[in-house]
């Protein structure tokens, strides 16, 4: 079998999240500095609104490193283009028969990518999904099920273990017991704005949690998990992300 390239571009989690912390506050800073001061609501808004969108794109790049993941008989090999910042990880290569199972998890934020191996380990790529992002992440996903399986049966003699999909973290036990609990409080909220209306949460606020329980309730739900993309796209929090990822051990 021929060989198989992806490129991805990839970002750090942890990286990106400690560089909006440190540069969000700097960009408010700065912005007052060089704006002459307004004491309106609606220019504060457009202040926090520019420094954020300032910092997240500082932070985007900081977090940014680029890959080459090439499937052959040999396994897959991580091969670095641009390393995270601050960052001397090496390329590896992980051998077809150390695989057990894989997982493809959609979330809020994150699209993951998870190959569990027979150590315990885990190779994971994470991708933000609202920024469109020319890669080759999700050919990757839809290619790997078969492929991964066609190159370890040829590379070995004797019959193996299939590499199967594992389950994800929303048909796991701890995340039904979370989701229960999120909508008794949800359903909790909303009864004591109903019948106090002057409580001192919001419509809004209760729109937004509202908004996490029905997510989690369809992402709950394997049936309904392939539709979920469409649904899921007037969910108010799908608007404030951007699409990114990151790959590592863990």
């Amino acid at each position: 079998m021929r060989s198989r390239v992806y490129q991805i571009n990839i970002h750090s989690q942890l990286r990106l999240l400690v560089a909006l912390i440190g540069t969000f506050p700097l960009s408010v800073f700065f912005i007052k500095m060089i704006l002459p001061k307004f004491e309106s609501d609606i220019f504060i808004f457009l202040l926090i609104l520019a420094a954020f969108i300032i910092s997240f794109y500082l932070s985007y790049h900081l977090g940014l490193g680029k890959a080459k993941i090439v499937f052959d008989e040999e396994g897959l090999h991580h091969i670095w283009e641009r390393r995270f910042i601050f960052s001397s990880e090496k390329n590896h290569l992980i051998p077809w028969n150390t695989m057990d199972s894989y997982t493809f998890q959609e979330d809020r934020t994150f699209d993951s990518f998870i190959i569990n191996l027979i150590d315990n380990r885990r190779y994971k790529i994470d991708e933000m999904n609202i920024l469109p992002i020319k890669d080759d992440f999700n050919q990757l996903v839809k290619d790997f099920p078969k492929l991964s399986n066609d190159y370890k049966n040829r590379s070995s003699d004797s019959e193996t273990k299939l590499i199967k999909e594992g389950k994800s973290i929303y048909a796991s036990n701890m995340f039904n017991l979370f989701l229960y609990f999120l909508s008794i409080g949800f359903l909790v909220l909303f009864l004591n704005k109903m019948f106090y209306p002057k409580s001192s949460i919001s419509w809004a606020s209760l729109s937004l949690i509202g908004s996490f329980v029905f997510y989690y309730w369809i992402m709950n739900s394997k049936k309904k998990q392939n539709e979920s993309r469409l649904i899921l796209l007037i969910s108010i929090n799908e608007l404030v992300f951007c699409r990114l990822g990151c790959a590592c051990f863990v």
